[in-house]
Parts: C-alpha cells; sequence; structure tokens
C-alpha cells in the first residue's frame, strides 16, 4: 500500500485548485494505483475546489466506476474536502451507471 501525502506534493498548500493541479495529480494517483493500493492523506489540507477533484477524481470514477473505491483509500479528509471528494463522486459514478 502506498500513501499520497497531499501537502508534500503540493509543497504545504492548504488550498488545492485548478484542472491543471487535478490533472498532475491524478496522473500520480494512476501511477501508484497501477502497482498497489493507495490512500491519499489530505492532512494539513483545508479546501480543494471542484475542479481540482473532477479532473482528479472524475477520470478515474468514470473508467474505473465504483471498484476503484477498493483500492483508493481517503485519509485526513477536513470537512471541506470530504464534501467535495463525495459530490464528486456522487456526480462521476451516477454518471457511469446511466451509461452502462
Amino acid at each position: 500500500m502506498q500513501i499520497i501525502k497531499v501537502n508534500e506534493v503540493f509543497k504545504g498548500e492548504k488550498c488545492i485548485s485548478g484542472k491543471a493541479t487535478g490533472s498532475f495529480f491524478r496522473n500520480e494517483v494512476e501511477i501508484a494505483l497501477a502497482k498497489n493500493s493507495v490512500i491519499i492523506d489530505f492532512e494539513g489540507i483545508e479546501v480543494i475546489t471542484q475542479s481540482f477533484s473532477d479532473e482528479f477524481l472524475g477520470p478515474i470514477f468514470s473508467h474505473e466506476g465504483q471498484d476503484v473505491l477498493r483500492a483508493l483509500k481517503f485519509k485526513d479528509c477536513s470537512e471541506e474536502v470530504q464534501a467535495v471528494i463525495l459530490s464528486t463522486a456522487h456526480r462521476f459514478l451516477s454518471d457511469r451507471k446511466a451509461v452502462s
């Protein structure tokens, strides 16, 4: 199992935002997921934007579906981070079910 600490990847930022940032982070997570289970540690992160979450998690959820949640876990999420992740999961997993 690999742990990815968001605050180390983004050098102590408290707010993580933007599509380009989300795309970069998704790439890092997908590389790790190809090898093993991954824990994303959000310790010290106060907020993530919806655009970051959509670009980071949306394609993963769209491609892998909820089965990815067996290998991808989240740790130390603030209420704000948790709310954004849940919103993204709900939208992208619901969209996937509608297409299936």
